[in-house]
């Protein structure tokens, strides 16, 4: 069975999205190719696509060896550098876009036993440039002053798995105006769970009014109101938490002082370790500005701070913190695009070459997204509170990464390389959980309707 979806799915992407009729298409249409090439759209991006190599080891010499082994064409690294233009650029991202669209029109057809038929994470990924491309990819503060610095926004759905939006844009671009820009992505039914640096009172109001649903930390800028208007009173939760001996409060509340977003606000008491770990940071931080951490502040420190529109009957308090935590599988997979695959890894050379090259190791991930993707959902129908590891996949990866190559080139069967390749390979990335602790798996039963 897990031979069949492989190959299936396989099939699907060889014959439709990466089919060199699609590939032509896209690079007709993003004026890529204008006439008959030395250098076909297809051969272009095979080329890029499995360069074995990051961004900053790779020459343009090793681009054109790589055309001359496999498809034997003879092409001067001039040459192959005048392929690197705006029009190049536009036709790797409607590659992307097409893998992308064809992912999304796929149903599970288990939404109506879920509470939310997706739950969607996003979030952003910063790496340094050798260059400041002019204004293109310029850099801030201490981070990348001198040099460029690129945003990588992401965002991807928890239950079915899939790639669900991918931007690459300025690092000056920050959360903040990404969540405004994109309130349009917000669907009927769907838990969106981000981090703090992209709640605004406009992205709150937008989920709540598409009658979708949020759970994030309460941010620390606006005023909170009890339902009847009147402010929150910090000083009085911590008493009554001290005096009671409180784990947790659950409050009814109102968020924000102008556009006010009604929701639950779930107080968590912290231990004393992590609280004193708050608290020394704080202190850094204020005495960065001269100041020291307010009275306010040290009371908020002592709690976490969670707020959502979700009912106490789909998401308990008890079920709050582990829930917000799913946001870090986001992390993981940063963590594999940095660690596995070396996307921050640059040199100084033509701007969209740079971008290309991104874009097709992005490309490759994403191929291999799916495959992954297969393997999880068939691992999941055996066991449901099961699933593969991000890290120890991606790590596999790599290692089959020129024989999969010889199959999209259709120089080796589907079935030869998944069952002699590909499988042995995986066999043994089932995640397993943390000593005392669940894997995010086990976490997502909280979807399942009783």
């Amino acid at each position: 069975m897990l031979i069949k979806q492989h190959k299936k799915d396989l099939s699907f992407v060889m014959d439709n999205s990466l089919s060199e009729q699609t590939i032509n298409r896209i690079a007709k249409d993003t004026k890529f190719m204008i006439r008959k090439s030395k250098v076909p759209p297809s051969c272009f991006v095979n080329t890029l696509l499995f360069n074995e190599s990051d961004q900053a080891h790779t020459s343009l010499p090793d681009l054109t060896a790589d055309l001359n082994q496999v498809y034997n064409i003879d092409i001067s690294k001039e040459a192959m550098h005048k392929k690197f233009t705006p029009a190049s650029v536009k036709f790797l991202e409607g590659l992307l876009s097409e893998l992308l669209c064809e992912q999304v029109k796929k149903v599970t057809g288990k939404e109506s036993s879920l509470h939310f038929p997706r739950i969607k994470i996003k979030d952003s990924t910063r790496f340094s440039l050798p260059d400041s491309y002019d204004n293109n990819y310029k850099g801030f503060g201490n981070f990348s002053k001198s040099n460029g610095l690129m945003s990588l926004q992401y965002e991807y759905d928890l239950v079915s798995g899939n790639w669900l939006s991918f931007a690459m844009t300025k690092g000056l671009r920050n959360d903040q105006q990404d969540s405004l820009e994109t309130t349009n992505s917000i669907t009927k039914g769907d838990l969106h769970i981000r981090d703090l640096g992209y709640i605004t009172p406009l992205y709150l109001s937008a989920i709540v009014e598409k009658q979708a649903f949020f759970l994030n930390r309460l941010p620390p800028q606006p005023v909170v109101f009890t339902t009847d208007g009147k402010m929150l009173d910090w000083k009085k939760i911590d008493r009554d938490f001290k005096k009671n001996t409180l784990a947790y409060k659950e409050l009814d509340i109102l968020v924000y002082e102008k556009n006010k977003v009604p929701c639950r606000l779930i107080i968590e008491r912290v231990g004393n370790n992590e609280y004193n770990k708050r608290i020394a940071n704080a202190k850094v931080k204020a005495k960065s500005r001269g100041s020291v951490p307010s009275t306010l502040l040290k009371i908020k420190l002592q709690y976490n701070l969670f707020i959502t529109n979700v009912d106490a009957g789909i998401l308990p308090f008890n079920v709050i913190r582990k829930t917000y935590y799913l946001r870090w599988q986001i992390e993981l997979v940063f963590k594999t695009w940095k660690s596995f695959f070396r996307i921050d890894k640059m040199k100084k050379v033509k701007k969209e070459r740079l971008e290309c090259q991104l874009l097709a190791k992005l490309l490759w991930i994403f191929i291999n997204w799916r495959l992954f993707n297969t393997y999880n959902n068939h691992a999941r129908e055996i066991d449901k509170v099961q699933g593969v590891s991000v890290l120890i996949f991606f790590k596999r990866c790599v290692k089959f990464a020129a024989s999969l190559r010889l199959v999209l080139l259709k120089k080796c069967s589907i079935t030869y390389w998944l069952e002699q390749i590909y499988l042995p390979l995986i066999a043994d990335c089932l995640c397993e959980p943390p000593k005392n602790k669940q894997t995010h798996y086990q976490s997502l039963e909280i979807n399942i309707k009783p």
